[in-house]
């Protein structure tokens, strides 16, 4: 069966219109999408670290853990606040994936993307925190629901302030155990006068310290 050439060689006029058509991505929300991707890794690479430093077989020392739960914390807010200012944006915002996308490789990506409903466990948080915060969000005035919100914004930013002041009075960081202060005098000891051969030889072959004066008259 033959072809003829028409339907062999492609028609110029069709490469001219897939080169002119091309990917439209000034509708593109970039610079919420950017913002929330930045703050969402540092938090993610924050609780990462705090897991490696959980899973060794040395616990941390408590000052370095609660500096990055309190980094941890920070991060948490971060994105908080950023997800609150795009709120309107993001929420207008439709995902769909453009014909070049692998949709194969990339399939669990792709279902993520396109979900409509919130996955279980999101589920789970949102009805937690509705029931912590004891309101009926479908009889509250949206009015009185901003201002409640708003008043439990004031108290944590008053308790985190609160936590803040104490934690830099009761800052034990620069202090040294017992062990440490012995450890330290130790080594700046600098003997009263030079250690004879004798003693140095005794030391070398017979592993014998030699007794200072005060301590041979004891």
């Amino acid at each position: 069966m033959s072809q003829s050439p028409e339907n062999i060689v492609p028609n110029p006029s069709d490469e001219a219109l897939q080169n002119t058509v091309k990917d439209n991505f000034n509708d593109i929300p970039t610079q919420a999408l950017d913002a929330v991707r930045m703050r969402l890794a540092q938090l993610t690479h924050s609780l990462r670290r705090i897991r490696d430093e959980l899973s060794r077989a040395e616990l941390p020392q408590w000052y370095s853990l609660q500096s990055q739960i309190n980094v941890t914390l920070s991060q948490l807010m971060s994105v908080t606040t950023t997800l609150q200012h795009f709120q309107e944006t993001l929420d207008s915002t439709v995902v769909y994936p453009l014909p070049k996308f692998p949709t194969t490789s990339h399939e669990n990506l792709l279902t993520t993307l396109l979900r409509k409903k919130n996955a279980p466990e999101v589920d789970d948080w949102i009805s937690d925190a509705r029931e912590t915060l004891g309101i009926d969000l479908s009889t509250i005035d949206p009015k009185q629901l901003e201002k409640t919100l708003q008043n439990d914004k004031d108290i944590t930013k008053w308790a985190l302030g609160i936590f803040t002041t104490e934690f830099e009075k009761h800052n034990f960081k620069d202090l040294e155990n017992e062990d440490e202060l012995n450890l330290s005098s130790k080594n700046n000891y600098k003997p009263s006068k030079p250690f004879s051969v004798e003693s140095i030889l005794n030391f070398t072959y017979r592993g014998e310290l030699a007794l200072s004066s005060t301590q041979e008259e004891v």
